[in-house]
């Protein structure tokens, strides 16, 4: 298995706390001792050619413990984590005719592995396959913001100021998947989403296609996806997918 860097940027999930119910914290014991030795070897037979014994990563296979991981995974659930595993492992280019993918229980272990390497604590029940959206991924100080060039999702006014469009009254942005579409979960959320005060400046309107005219949406509530950039005068969002969610924004 081969986390590419690309593959990392490319995924990426309903947002923990804001769009999905109550989550177990991996700090509250979500996997067991046992599935853990049983994760641990099948990460030594599938895992360990590319990401290291120690789970370490070299080269552009990131590691899969410590800052690098947790940059990655915090705040999110389980299962983009596990998603990723199961569909993009190993990479196509390192894949055969006889390439079997892994049964799911056995990733999910792998995954339990992956949790022990990373000192969250073991629990009395075992990570199971149909409660990965349950139990999210957090560092020790809880819920962080994204972090730089992470995927977000955010609700807001599409309003346009001189020089830019923005997105006002903005929520604060919380880490997304599926960067170019939303799922109705997510808009059924921004329908009732509490907005916030927040501005960000959209950019990168071409890659909705031409098509796309924001002048329309102007006032609307609009739910944004893309990537965060950060800087010292303002913080703007390479937009992915822009969805109308109400004509008016309240």
């Amino acid at each position: 298995m081969c986390f590419l860097c690309l593959l990392w940027l490319k995924l990426p999930l309903l947002q923990a706390a804001q769009l999905t119910s109550a989550k177990k914290s991996v700090w509250e014991g979500a996997y067991t001792a046992e599935q853990a030795e049983r994760g641990q070897k099948a990460y030594s037979a599938n895992c360990s050619g590319c990401h290291q014994a120690d789970l370490g990563g070299k080269g552009e296979v990131p590691a899969l413990k410590g800052d690098n991981f947790m940059e990655r995974w915090h705040d999110y659930s389980v299962k983009p984590l596990f998603e990723m595993i199961r569909t993009e492992m190993p990479p196509l280019r390192f894949r055969t005719p006889d390439t079997k993918p892994l049964p799911d229980n056995v990733y999910v272990d792998i995954i339990s592995y992956i949790f022990k390497i990373n000192s969250f604590p073991t629990g009395t029940a075992e990570l199971a396959l149909d409660k990965l959206d349950k139990v999210q991924i957090l560092t020790r100080s809880g819920v962080q913001p994204p972090p730089q060039f992470a995927l977000v999702l955010s609700v807001g006014c599409m309003t346009y100021k001189p020089i830019s469009w923005m997105l006002t009254r903005a929520s604060d942005p919380v880490r997304g998947t599926l960067p170019d579409l939303a799922t109705k979960d997510e808009i059924d959320a921004a329908k009732i989403r509490i907005l916030g005060l927040g501005e960000y400046r959209l950019a990168d309107f071409g890659y909705l296609g031409r098509g796309f005219a924001p002048d329309i949406l102007e006032g609307h509530r609009i739910l944004v996806k893309g990537y965060i950039i950060r800087q010292r005068e303002f913080e703007r969002i390479s937009v992915t997918s822009v969805t109308d969610v109400a004509p008016d924004c309240y």
